[in-house]
């Protein structure tokens, strides 16, 4: 019998049945697993045992003998703590990468150390420094709690600004006072998330219309943002300006109940190729110039004799996502 494959979330939602479903036909049983039922061991950590029976569904027996996790989980607090615990018991996690368990800031910081377009940004870690960052950056600008996936707050003028900062600092956790503060406002149209899996872009969301060439532009730059995080899958959201597209933010679990497939294949198919070690269908777009299509990027999607070779766009060298995180070759 194949192995089970875990999908982390607290409840199973249409993104999640459509996933398990995607798992089922290419031969992996799927078992939800809600984080906050399962203690999990603080190592030391065994090594991994033979796989057992795939469990009943709603059982935990038998969760801690699963090979591969695909991290569903809505809350990243809890996502970030948990999936390197899996990691330690031997479970491989398709997850997104950097922005599965690291911060905003991380985030940030991995796509300034590729050279990726991105909006000034400032760390503040007191009112006085948000307001600060306002004053340099210019107004309207965005407030990001560090915590990937939050809700970003507009920050239309100052009046708007203090009222928030202060909000946060007084009346929230003592972490809400530490945010990024980012240079503009953009609505939905302005914006478009591409959902990549293993380094190709297979999907997008939102209300931004996009075509020819800033459609193939937008694309590799999802592609080149993913893999800066080690990503295996990852929505990228994308600002448009008068200069093109830039990396306005990533969600670490992408919401692709509406996703428009820019080939022949849905998300949760992607996933479930990559789970189950198939090539992905490629999308209809063209790659970036200078890209180099025989370039290889390894998913432990398994076992390290069951790995599975990807194409992406050109990168320095080869390189290995174990885990979500990018190791030199």
């Amino acid at each position: 019998m194949a192995a089970a494959v875990g999908v982390l979330c607290a409840r199973v939602r249409v993104e999640e049945k459509r996933l398990i479903a995607a798992l089922a036909e290419v031969g992996l049983p799927a078992l939800p697993l809600a984080p906050a039922t399962l203690p999990l061991p603080v190592g030391p950590i065994p090594p991994p045992s033979p796989l057992p029976p795939v469990p009943a569904p709603g059982s935990d027996a038998g969760v801690w003998g699963m090979r591969l996790v695909l991290d569903r989980c809505q809350d990243r607090v809890v996502a970030a703590a948990t999936l390197p615990l899996w990691r330690a018991g031997g479970a491989r996690t398709l997850d997104s990468g950097l922005a599965a368990t690291g911060s905003r800031l991380d985030v940030a910081a991995a796509f300034a150390a590729a050279g990726l377009p991105r909006p000034l940004t400032r760390l503040a870690c007191s009112p006085e420094a948000a307001l600060a960052a306002l004053d340099e950056i210019g107004e309207p600008a965005t407030l990001l709690p560090l915590t990937p996936g939050a809700a970003r707050v507009s920050l239309p003028d100052r009046d708007t600004a203090e009222a928030v900062v202060e909000h946060r600092t007084f009346l929230g956790a003592a972490s809400e006072a530490v945010a990024l503060i980012q240079d503009g406002v953009y609505g939905a149209g302005d914006t478009l998330g591409v959902v990549v899996v293993a380094g190709r872009a297979v999907a997008t969301t939102g209300d931004r219309d996009t075509g020819g060439g800033e459609a193939s532009r937008a694309f590799a730059l999802a592609e080149r943002a993913a893999d800066a995080l080690g990503a295996a899958v990852v929505e990228v959201v994308l600002a448009f300006g008068t200069a093109g597209p830039l990396v306005w933010d990533v969600l670490p679990v992408p919401e692709f109940r509406h996703a428009v497939p820019i080939g022949t294949e849905s998300v949760a198919g992607a996933l479930a190729g990559l789970a189950a070690g198939r090539p992905l269908a490629l999308g209809g777009h063209s790659r970036e110039p200078g890209s180099d299509p025989d370039r290889l990027i390894r998913l432990a999607a398994g076992p390290e004799d069951e790995r599975v070779a990807m194409p992406i766009a050109a990168a320095d060298h080869e390189r290995e996502v174990a885990g979500g995180i990018a190791l030199s070759a």
